[in-house]
């Protein structure tokens, strides 16, 4: 008789406790709620969605709105920002008659969503290709946002602070942005609207399996300079004691939803996080980014690494 593989042995024994006690450890009705909210918030993992906003595009990366991604329990958001007819639009390479507004998320989905469910915290991972000048007048038209946006500098805590505190200050809205000139305090007529460096605040491993469903690699390296931005880097240099958060990628350049199913296998996702990214960035992943988020196990994934993953490697 064959011997289970290590790797095999661990996602049955993670399978199984979650398939027990899923509605104990979880503890909420609510998904994307965490029951336990005294951890810092790098402790926890979250799905994250590749594209959040195509479901209606040519070639999507999601089936489902954003509004119903969130009611599923998605908290990290990737949004690609052009400017195109005068406004900041959510789109993929080209901007179509239909593009909606990045102020129109904000004000028709986001903030109503928060306003509901009052202990969520959401995360936006911002490509974002505008000027800071088209940028701000964007945001002068969602000031809901001020006083919302998680601004690190304004914590004196020895790490990340726990969710709960998150949730008492307000700030429930982390912004991240590869656009490091968009950073920073972006002060509008309402106030500062805080958007963090991706580069500084995050590692992130390259974004693509492979072209099509056809490559499958693996490998887990930098998106950006693998010797200036490693995977492993314990600290934020301007917050000692604060880990960067970890984005694991985990789709393929061309989507194909039939195939997400395959990809976002709890199997598949356990491997990836095991054999290749564990060992290279020394912890767990904090966004889990994937297409077409319902298919697969994407979520069974993110609770087990919250619960019951290990952690920071020595």
């Amino acid at each position: 008789m064959n011997s289970l593989r290590p790797i095999q042995a661990i996602q049955r024994i993670a399978l199984l406790a979650l398939a027990l006690a899923a509605n104990t450890a979880l503890g909420s009705t609510t998904a994307g709620i965490p029951a336990d909210m005294s951890r810092p918030f790098d402790r926890y993992s979250w799905v994250t969605s590749h594209n959040a906003f195509t479901s209606n595009g040519t070639i999507p990366n999601q089936s489902q709105t954003i509004d119903r991604q969130l009611t599923e329990g998605v908290r990290g958001l990737m949004l690609d920002l052009y400017y195109d007819r005068g406004r900041v639009r959510l789109c993929h390479r080209t901007c179509l008659g239909d593009s909606q507004t990045f102020a129109d998320l904000v004000n028709k989905t986001l903030l109503p969503f928060l306003e509901r469910e009052p202990k969520a915290i959401v995360s936006l991972h911002l490509e974002d290709f505008t000027s800071r000048r088209h940028l701000l007048a964007e945001l002068e038209r969602a000031p809901g946002l001020v006083g919302r946006t998680f601004d690190p500098y304004a914590w004196s805590t020895p790490a990340w602070p726990t969710y709960a505190e998150i949730v008492e200050s307000g700030q429930r809205i982390l912004v991240f942005s590869l656009n490091t000139d968009n950073s920073g305090a972006l002060m509008t007529g309402a106030g500062a609207i805080h958007v963090m460096p991706s580069e500084v605040f995050t590692v992130e491993n390259y974004w693509s399996l492979g072209a099509t469903i056809f490559q499958h690699d693996n490998e887990c390296r930098s998106r950006w300079n693998g010797t200036t931005h490693p995977l492993s880097r314990r600290e934020i240099t301007e917050k000692p004691g604060w880990r960067p958060l970890f984005t694991m990628n985990q789709f393929h350049g061309v989507p194909l939803r039939l195939h997400a199913s395959t990809d976002n296998r709890f199997e598949r996702l356990s491997e990836r996080y095991i054999e290749y990214c564990r060992p290279v960035a020394r912890r767990k992943p904090n966004f889990v980014a994937v297409d077409f988020h319902e298919r697969g196990d994407a979520a069974t994934f993110a609770t087990w690494l919250t619960l019951w993953a290990p952690d920071a490697m020595p």
